[in-house]
């Protein structure tokens, strides 16, 4: 809890709390940008069955890798004007899941579209929906040319997810659980039709 409290206390001290980073809304979603307050949240969905067999390999995550993950989102919108969003159904206000952009250069040195979403939520066209107003974003309001996902050959759902939305595959490489693809959609075409 200590750690939490210094995070956030260095969070306020850099003024990445203060409210730069736009709302989003999509048909059905409302997203906010992801802050220190929100720790409890993240972490819960971080911390889910299905979040976690598909985004974390498998590991149980702490809440400082949690309150991390939000430090480290708030320090990208602040340099790359992206970063991780909650999103909510807009007609209950539930809490859906999270969505945006990651630094993982050990991958590739661009940020990464992720969304992860409780499996409740799986099948409803939520993922897509998720996915195209974090492109939207980083097209329209980051100015991003080339937006970047991986994916696991297990997460069949996500994969068909990123080819509906226009990403191809540029490279492969050997996970944790079997084959994991990099994808590339070309932001400069077509941007504005995604953003419909």
């Amino acid at each position: 809890m200590r750690r939490l409290l210094r995070l956030i206390w260095r969070g306020l001290r850099r003024g990445r709390f203060v409210g730069t980073i736009a709302a989003m809304h999509s048909a059905r979603l409302s997203y906010a940008p992801v802050t220190l307050g929100d720790a409890g949240r993240f972490h819960r969905i971080a911390c889910d069955e299905h979040v976690r067999r598909y985004l974390l390999d498998g590991v149980v995550v702490s809440m400082e890798w949690s309150a991390q993950r939000i430090d480290e989102s708030q320090a990208s919108f602040a340099r790359r004007g992206v970063g991780l969003w909650l999103a909510h159904e807009r007609s209950s206000n539930e809490l859906v899941g999270f969505c945006g952009f990651i630094e993982l250069p050990s991958i590739h040195v661009e940020p990464q579209l992720v969304y992860a979403l409780f499996e409740r939520f799986t099948g409803t066209g939520y993922a897509t929906e998720m996915a195209r107003a974090s492109i939207c974003h980083a097209c329209t309001r980051a100015r991003f040319r080339d937006v970047f996902a991986s994916v696991d050959a297990a997460n069949v759902a996500s994969r068909r997810v990123l080819e509906k939305l226009g990403f191809e595959p540029i490279a492969g490489s050997q996970g944790t659980f079997g084959a994991t693809s990099l994808l590339r959609l070309d932001a400069t075409e077509g941007a504005h039709d995604r953003c419909a």
